[in-house]
């Protein structure tokens, strides 16, 4: 004998009525990826003591690259022209510029300049010697200093003078209180030390090994110039020039949560030159891979060195200009110049300085291929919806994203998901608490990268009317619907808002 249940038929009965969208649905979409060169937030190509090179109106160079960050450097004396009064006016001038056609900029405070060596004529000093430091202190540091600060630029700062260090941490202090927290200074290079804040005393030390290391300065003598940036600007990501072997102080900087940053990018000259001999011989010296003939009596290797990347920047400036390679055909060779870029990016570069001069046309298309790879680029492999998607259902988005650059964003600019109308009007925006600065790229260059997996669920809205709606996504400032990333992929966009996929509510 057959038993049947009364409520299963009752059941059976009812759903025969229930309509068809009650059903969980799932939708999949793969986005095809570009191959555009994209502009985005904290990376790529920097102007140099300019705004925006390209498109400057009284002087262009418009084979320049289009920049999201400006580099400025200024002189001590510059911002502090009196004791204690602070020219905050030529920094907030520049940010402001900077911010008006929606860029970062990057700062370096320096304390020596060149020997001889003038201000440019752009400046309101145009013509005359760099002292580096105010003239008030010089007078209080060089014994040949009197009355006036006569323009010679010969004197060399010692960076063991307690008088020198209290008043240069005084100045610090002034400008980590009024810019530390500053949304629009994407960092600060710490430049305190040595001839054009670059950790040693070229053009003033008759020998040929201006290094600090070589000429007597220990590792404890120069930390102090570092601890002084980072409680001036606690909040504010840090880089350091890359030294030399006789030198300690970038292992000491990097294992104390700065990034890195290095000049010369493209030095191939005959002989000694950075490309062969000063990069791999100071990052062998600063994982502690090799001996040392300096002075120095510390020793403060940084075994992880190569792979700080993944939490704090690396920068380089080139060497000269790519103007003047092109006009050393025979050492700036096409493959030269490739093989300068990979360094660059085997080393996960961020930024890279070119000094805001023309590009050559022939180095053209090398410079395109790097811009492509630079610092991060994501792309979104897949999305899956799930979802009944009807009026206050839930709905599932799973997305695979990848970091196909070299680097990471070390700022978090979460996802947001929105639903669009037909006629592009935001029903819905889905925030998520996700951080992108884990994104990774891979860890070797040209290798496959990571895939980052984003589950998030929302409930649809319970006022949802009927109709085909489109998925889009944005990478935004935080606390914002601004989105402000580029993402490599084909897909049309809005304002950074990409539409990815349709679906249907009933």
């Amino acid at each position: 004998m057959t038993i049947v249940n009364k409520h299963h038929i009752s059941l059976c009965f009812f759903s025969l009525f229930l309509p068809s969208f009650v059903q969980a649905m799932t939708i999949t979409y793969q986005p095809t990826v570009s191959h555009e060169i994209l502009v985005n937030p904290d990376i790529g190509i920097t102007d140099h003591q300019t705004i925006d090179i390209r498109d400057n109106p009284n002087w262009n160079i418009p084979s320049y690259p289009k920049t999201s960050v400006v580099y400025f450097r200024w002189y001590w004396e510059q911002l502090e022209p009196q004791r204690g009064k602070y020219n905050y006016k030529l920094i907030d001038d520049t940010i402001q510029a900077a911010k008006k056609e929606n860029k970062k900029i990057v700062i370096r405070f320096m304390t020596l300049a060149g020997l001889n060596e003038t201000y440019y004529s752009n400046s309101s000093q145009k013509g005359k010697k760099i002292l580096g430091i105010p003239c008030w202190l010089k007078k209080q540091l060089d014994p040949q200093t009197h009355h006036i600060c006569t323009n010679n630029n010969s004197f060399i700062v010692n960076y063991n003078n307690p008088i020198f260090k209290q008043k240069l941490q005084q100045f610090i202090t002034a400008m980590g209180k009024r810019y530390d927290h500053n949304p629009d200074i994407l960092r600060l290079d710490v430049g305190l030390v040595g001839t054009w804040g670059e950790w040693h005393l070229a053009t003033h030390y008759a020998g040929k090994r201006p290094t600090l290391g070589h000429i007597g300065y220990t590792t404890s003598e120069l930390t102090p110039y570092i601890e002084m940036m980072r409680k001036a600007f606690p909040n504010k990501m840090l880089s350091i020039d890359l030294g030399s072997p006789d030198d300690d102080f970038a292992s000491y900087a990097t294992k104390h949560g700065l990034g890195w940053r290095a000049d010369c990018l493209g030095d191939w000259a005959k002989g000694w030159n950075h490309m062969q001999d000063g990069y791999p011989q100071t990052l062998r010296h600063i994982e502690g891979k090799t001996s040392t003939n300096n002075r120095t009596t510390e020793k403060f290797n940084d075994p992880l060195f190569l792979s700080r990347w993944k939490k704090a920047p690396v920068d380089f400036e080139i060497c000269y200009t790519m103007k003047k390679w092109a006009q050393q055909p025979t050492l700036y060779t096409q493959k030269k110049v490739e093989q300068t870029f990979t360094t660059a990016l085997t080393l996960h570069a961020s930024l890279l300085n070119l000094k805001s001069s023309p590009i050559p046309e022939k180095y053209q298309p090398l410079l395109n291929t790097f811009l492509k790879k630079i610092g991060y680029r994501f792309i979104i492999n897949k999305i899956i919806l799930d979802s009944h998607f009807t009026p206050n259902s839930l709905i599932t988005i799973t997305s695979f994203w990848e970091n196909i650059g070299v680097a990471p964003s070390y700022n978090n600019y979460p996802i947001v998901w929105r639903i669009v109308n037909n006629n592009h009007k935001v029903i819905a925006y889905f925030n998520t608490k996700n951080n992108i600065t884990t994104w990774l790229p891979a860890t070797t260059l040209n290798s496959a990268p990571p895939v980052y997996t984003q589950t998030n669920t929302f409930t649809l809205p319970k006022n949802i009317k009927s109709g085909k709606y489109t998925l889009e996504v944005g990478l935004v400032k935080p606390n914002t619907h601004n989105a402000v990333i580029s993402l490599s992929i084909t897909n049309k966009s809005y304002k950074k808002w990409y539409s990815l996929m349709n679906f249907i509510i009933q």
